[in-house]
C-alpha cells in the first residue's frame, strides 16, 4: 500500500487527500494511517493540505523539552535548538519536518505526526467570558461555545487534538473534565497527562486484567527450578509495592561467591497479542511522581502477581553468578524458576546492617546473607572501576513527601550502601544477559551509551580552569578510563557534585537501541535493562526474546530476524523518547511540589548551589534549577573582567561552579511553574579574589 501511494506521489509534483484517494482506490481513513508513517519516515512532506515526495535539503526528527522549558530535537549528533518563531506550536513527541537555518536551529516545515494527542487545559475567567489555558506554553485552543457555557471557572478538561497547525493553533474536541485544579493530585494527573500517561484503562483491558490469577498454581511451577527454600529478599524503597527483582547469595569452597537474581517473569502472564502489552508498549515506562504512580501495567500485575511480594509464591527468571574475588563472572546460567521471598527489606535498614550500627528487627536471620550480597556487589564495583566506569556523583536531592504530595523536607543526596548493592547486582545481571544474548546472534533491545565528543569535554575543563581549577585537557577519550582518571582528580573538590552535573550534561544522553554500541559510562561492551520488566518496556521485550530462547530455542532457525530486529527497534525508539517524557514530567511535577513549599515557606532568604557558568548562570535551589543574570544581581556584586567572572565585593568571593550563594525569592508563578530569585551575596566559593 505504501508503495503504491508513494509512486502516486512521484506522479504528480504535489497532489491532495481527495485525489489521493481517487486515485489510490484507498479508503480515505486507511489513506490517511498510511501518509502518517510516510511523513514519519521522511517519505513524504505534507504542506497547505498537499503531499509531495520528502525534499532531500530537509530532515526528519522528534521534539523534545529540556528542563529549561527549551524545545529540541534529538539527534545522534547531538540536540538542535529549535528556533523560536515555530516552538510555540510544538509539544513533546511532535515527529516534524525541518530545515536548519544559519544560526544552526530548526526551522519546523511541517508536523508530520501528533503522537500526544490528549491535553490538559484549566478553565479561567476572564471578565465575563470564560476561557481555557492549555497545560502546554504557546498552543492555542479552539472549543465550541456549547461546550464552554457547561464549564465552571476552576475545571480541569481533557482536550483531543485534531489537527497539526504549524501556527500555534489547534481545532480540538472536548473529552472531559477531570475535575477542579484544588483537588488532591489534580496536578501529576495533569502533568502525567501531558507527557503521555495517565491511569485510564479501556472496557478489553479490564476484562483482560479479571483474566489473569491471584497466586501462582502448582500445575505452573512444573519444569521450573525451585528456589523456594532460598532465604531470598527483595531490597527496595520504604515505600515501594512493585518489586520486580530479589536476590540471594552463597559463599562457595573456592572462595567464590554465587549470587541468585531473580526477576519476575511478567511474560508468563502478558503475551505479545494481549491488550495489556499493546498499552505497556504505548506507554513505554512507569511514571513515578511524588507519592503517585502511573503504571505502566495495571496494578493488578505490578503490585500482584508479577511483584516479589513477601511470603508468596511467584515465578522469575532466574540468573545465576559466580562472582570471583576480582569482580569477573567466571560462570553464568538462567533458567526460569519460582521462589517465595522471605523478607521484603528497604534501603535505610539493610543500610544500617552493612554500616554495622545496628539489627533492625525481623533481620536478624538475614545479616550473613545480607553482608556476603554487599560482598558480591562490592568485587564488582571494583572491577567495575578497575575498567573505567564513570562515577558521576548522586546530583538528585533527596526528597520526603507528605501524603498528599506536599514537599515536607529537601535534603542533599547521601551514600546509601544499600541501594549501591542492589545498583552493582541489577548492572551486572543487565551486562551478562546482554553478552549471553549478544553472543548467541539473537536480536535484542540494548541500552547504549555512545562516546562522547573530545570538544565538548575539553570545552568544560577549560571552562572549569578559567574558574579556579588545574585540568589537564584529554587527548583521548575512546574509552571511559580517561575521563574517570579526570573525575578521579575532581573528586577531592567540594563542588564535586555540581561538577558531576556538568559532566553528565557534556555527554550524550544513554537510549535504547537495537545495534549494540556499547555503553561508554559503565565501560561495557555490552549492556541492557532486563531487571525491571514491571516498570519498562525494554526489559518486558528482552524477556520475551529470552522465553523464546528458554522454551523453543529451534524456533530461531525459523524467524525472520530482520523483521525481529526491525520490530524491536521502532520499540526501542518509542521507549527513549517515553523515558524522556517521564523525566520531564517527573521533574515538572516535583518543581511544582518545591515551588509550593517555596511559597508557603516563612523565609525568603534560601541557599543555591551554582551549576553551569555559561550566557546566563545557572543555579540549584532546593533541587530545581533556574537562570540568573545581571538582572538579578545586588549592588555588591561586581564582574571582574580578566576573570571574566562575577564577584562579591563584601568578601571577594567569586561566582564559580559549586559556589554557594544566598538568594531571595521573587515571582514564582505556580500556573507556569517558573520563579526567579535575587542573589544578596556568595556565602562560599572555592575561587577568590586577590586583593592588594
Amino acid at each position: 500500500m505504501e508503495d503504491k501511494v508513494l509512486e502516486i506521489i512521484k506522479s504528480r509534483y504535489s497532489i491532495n487527500l481527495k485525489k489521493l484517494v481517487k486515485h489510490s482506490d484507498i479508503p480515505e481513513e486507511e489513506l490517511k494511517k498510511i501518509l502518517i508513517k510516510l511523513q514519519s519516515d521522511g517519505k513524504v512532506l505534507e504542506q497547505d493540505g498537499k503531499y509531495k515526495i520528502f525534499p532531500s535539503d530537509l530532515e526528519i526528527g522528534t521534539v523534545s523539552v529540556s528542563r529549561s522549558g527549551r524545545k529540541y530535537i534529538y539527534t545522534p549528533d547531538g540536540k538542535i535548538p529549535i528556533a523560536s518563531d515555530f516552538s510555540n506550536a510544538l509539544i513533546v513527541n511532535d515527529t516534524v519536518a525541518y530545515k536548519i537555518n544559519d544560526q544552526k536551529e530548526a526551522e519546523i516545515v511541517s508536523i508530520a505526526d501528533r503522537l500526544l494527542r490528549k491535553m490538559t487545559c484549566e478553565v479561567v475567567r476572564n471578565g465575563s467570558k470564560l476561557n481555557i489555558i492549555p497545560h502546554h506554553d504557546g498552543i492555542k485552543i479552539d472549543l465550541d461555545k456549547e461546550i464552554l457555557d457547561n464549564l465552571y471557572e476552576g475545571d480541569i478538561i481533557l482536550v483531543r487534538i485534531d489537527n497539526n497547525d504549524v501556527d500555534g493553533y489547534a481545532k480540538a474536541s472536548f473529552v472531559k473534565v477531570l475535575g477542579n485544579k484544588d483537588d488532591p493530585c489534580i496536578k501529576d494527573r495533569e502533568t502525567a497527562i501531558n507527557y503521555g500517561f495517565d491511569d485510564d484503562y479501556s472496557e478489553e483491558y479490564l476484562k483482560e486484567i479479571e483474566t489473569y490469577p491471584k497466586k501462582v498454581s502448582e500445575e505452573e511451577t512444573i519444569g521450573r527450578r525451585d528456589f523456594r527454600n532460598q532465604k531470598a529478599v527483595t531490597i527496595d524503597n520504604v515505600n515501594c509495592k512493585d518489586m520486580d527483582d530479589g536476590c540471594y547469595a552463597e559463599k562457595l569452597e573456592n572462595g567464590n561467591i554465587r549470587v541468585y537474581t531473580h526477576i519476575s517473569d511478567v511474560t508468563n502472564y502478558v503475551k505479545i497479542d494481549s491488550e495489556v502489552f499493546k498499552r505497556a508498549c504505548e506507554k513505554g515506562t512507569s511514571l513515578y511522581m511524588n507519592n503517585t504512580v502511573f503504571h505502566m501495567l495495571h496494578p493488578v500485575l505490578s503490585k500482584g502477581i508479577c511483584s516479589l511480594n513477601e511470603g508468596v509464591d511467584r515465578l522469575t527468571k532466574t540468573v545465576i553468578m559466580e562472582i570471583d574475588e576480582d569482580g569477573h563472572v567466571v560462570n553464568f546460567d538462567i533458567c526460569k524458576s519460582v521462589i517465595n521471598s522471605k523478607k521484603k527489606m528497604n534501603y535505610d535498614d539493610v543500610d544500617k546492617v552493612i554500616r554495622n550500627e545496628e539489627i533492625p528487627e525481623g533481620y536478624e536471620d538475614f545479616v550473613e546473607e545480607i553482608n556476603l550480597l554487599n560482598e558480591a556487589a562490592l568485587r564488582i564495583e571494583k572491577r567495575y572501576k578497575k575498567y573505567g566506569s564513570v562515577e558521576i556523583a548522586e546530583t538528585e536531592t533527596k526528597k520526603e513527601y507528605n501524603e498528599d504530595g506536599s514537599i515536607k523536607q529537601v535534603s542533599d543526596p547521601e551514600y546509601s550502601p544499600s541501594s549501591n548493592l542492589i545498583k552493582n547486582l541489577m548492572v551486572c545481571t543487565n551486562e551478562n544477559v546482554a553478552k549471553w544474548l549478544f553472543y548467541m546472534g539473537i536480536p535484542a533491545i540494548y541500552r547504549v551509551h555512545e562516546i562522547p565528543k573530545l570538544e565538548k569535554i575539553n570545552s568544560l575543563i577549560e571552562s572549569l580552569n578559567n574558574q579556579g581549577y588545574k585540568l589537564k585537557k584529554i587527548s583521548n577519550i575512546d574509552t571511559a578510563e580517561d575521563l574517570q582518571l579526570l573525575i578521579e582528580k575532581l573528586k577531592k573538590y567540594p563542588e564535586f557534585n555540581a561538577i558531576s552535573q556538568l559532566i553528565v550534561m557534556s555527554m550524550p544522553r544513554a537510549k535504547y537501541s537495537t545495534n549494540n554500541l556499547g555503553h561508554f559510562a559503565l565501560a561495557l561492551l555490552a549492556y541492557l535493562h532486563y531487571t525491571s520488566p514491571i516498570r519498562r518496556l525494554p526489559d518486558l521485550c528482552v524477556h520475551m526474546v529470552i522465553d523464546i530462547v528458554l522454551e523453543n530455542f529451534e524456533k530461531i532457525s525459523q524467524m525472520n530476524l530482520d523483521e525481529l530486529t526491525d520490530w524491536l527497534e521502532k520499540l526501542a525508539q518509542h521507549a527513549s523518547k517515553m523515558e524522556r517524557n517521564a523525566d520531564m514530567a517527573e521533574y515538572e511535577s516535583e518543581k511544582r511540589a518545591i515551588l509550593e513549599a517555596m511559597e508557603k515557606s516563612d523565609t525568603d532568604e534560601l541557599e543555591a548551589t551554582v551549576i553551569e557558568i555559561n550566557k546566563k548562570i545557572r543555579i540549584k535551589i532546593m533541587g530545581i534549577d533556574t537562570f540568573i543574570s545581571e538582572a538579578n544581581l545586588s549592588n555588591n556584586i561586581a564582574f571582574d573582567n580578566s576573570k571574566k567572572l562575577y564577584y562579591d565585593k563584601n568578601n571577594y568571593e567569586y561566582i564559580a561552579v559549586g559556589s554557594k550563594l544566598i538568594v531571595t525569592k521573587t515571582n514564582i508563578n505556580l500556573t507556569n511553574r517558573t520563579f526567579s530569585v535575587y542573589v544578596q551575596g556568595v556565602k562560599s566559593s572555592h575561587i577568590k579574589k586577590k586583593v592588594k
